[in-house]
């Protein structure tokens, strides 16, 4: 047989595919798209939920200094090393003191000499008076003479005032720790100069720690002392961490419009370390808010979305959604109560498809 009679009898054949156009394809492709869809929907109710103010803050160590040389010399001995934990009054660093203690020497010799001459300038002013009274000075000279009386003794208070001073800096040549901590770090070594300004060391108290928080102005009502605050950081993904709010700035920022805040967080096992940045919760209270089932809401890097059911037909939704609590999850704007959404859109869910 020929060929052409073979595709004659395959045209007779029921559905007559061989003998099908392409244009034929094509209304039969799109009679299928538009064939409706079995979804299965529920109503969107509302419920209360938790309002939660999303911040964002560092931790900060509750107290902190930087340890400065108070005598100026040679370190001639360091004890303490990055991250080692000390005691108050624990020596960081000793200073060789031997040119401190000339220098409170030589001042303890200056005092001693004005003390003399202040006391040789008394015994000249009563003398003068002495005179004044017979007759044998005038009035104007004892006037000079009582005036260099007066500058004498000045000048024996300031040789006493340096010389204290010279004793203190020769007492402060061992560096102490000014309260229990953890040394941040050591900036001196042995063999380095150092004077009063230089730093020598830096000192944290890690436990407690504080949260410093900014809330926005239109939040600052909300804000209460002793309101929970659950906050997570980058080091441990998604395990979640407590603090209290125990301090707030009495003031707005003018130039930022919001108003700073410190959340008191326990660190007993040092796991959380000063300068973190923290992504912090703190729960406002419940309110009613429209809530949706989570397997209806799909999310990828434009938004959220799901699928309402109108009139027949499925309109697909941006939704701007709150709190999850359980299987369920606030919608804050993109939906309302009574709509009905699909539970679990499947493949042939769409914008605009009909429902049987």
């Amino acid at each position: 047989m020929r060929p052409s009679a073979w595709i004659a009898v395959l045209c007779l054949l029921p559905g007559g595919v061989a003998c099908r156009k392409p244009q034929d394809a094509g209304v039969a492709a799109a009679q299928e798209a538009s064939a409706p869809v079995h979804v299965t929907t529920v109503p969107v109710v509302e419920r209360p939920m938790p309002q939660l103010l999303t911040l964002t803050g560092n931790l900060r160590a509750s107290a902190d200094s930087d340890i400065a040389a108070d005598v100026s010399g040679r370190v001639i001995a360091t004890y303490v090393e990055r991250g080692q934990p000390v005691k108050a009054g624990q020596t960081i660093a000793i200073v060789d003191s031997r040119i401190a203690s000339l220098t409170a020497t030589a001042a303890a010799a200056q005092a001693k000499v004005a003390q003399s001459q202040l006391e040789e300038a008394r015994r000249d002013c009563e003398r003068v008076e002495h005179l004044l009274d017979t007759g044998a000075i005038s009035q104007a000279e004892f006037d000079r003479q009582n005036t260099q009386c007066t500058a004498q003794q000045f000048s024996a208070e300031a040789a006493e005032a340096q010389q204290r001073t010279a004793l203190t800096l020769a007492g402060d040549s061992t560096i102490r720790a000014p309260f229990a901590g953890v040394i941040g770090e050591r900036a001196v070594n042995v063999g380095q100069y150092v004077q009063p300004p230089t730093h020598v060391a830096s000192i944290y108290v890690p436990d407690p720690l504080r949260l410093e928080l900014t809330v926005p102005e239109a939040n600052v009502a909300a804000i209460k002392v002793d309101m929970p605050v659950h906050f997570t950081v980058t080091a441990y993904g998604d395990k979640d961490f407590t603090g209290t709010v125990k301090f707030i700035s009495p003031n707005v920022r003018e130039t930022s419009r919001d108003l700073v805040v410190e959340a008191v967080v326990p660190n007993a096992d040092l796991a959380l370390k000063p300068g973190m940045f923290a992504v912090a919760k703190i729960n406002l209270g419940d309110a009613p808010r429209p809530v949706v089932p989570r397997s209806a809401v799909s999310q990828d890097d434009t938004g959220a979305r799901l699928f309402v059911v109108a009139d027949s037909q499925i309109q697909e939704r941006l939704v701007q959604l709150g709190q999850a609590v359980g299987d369920v999850v606030a919608v804050v704007q993109g939906v309302k109560a009574g709509e009905a959404v699909v539970v679990t859109p499947g493949p042939g869910v769409r914008d605009g498809a009909r429902v049987d």
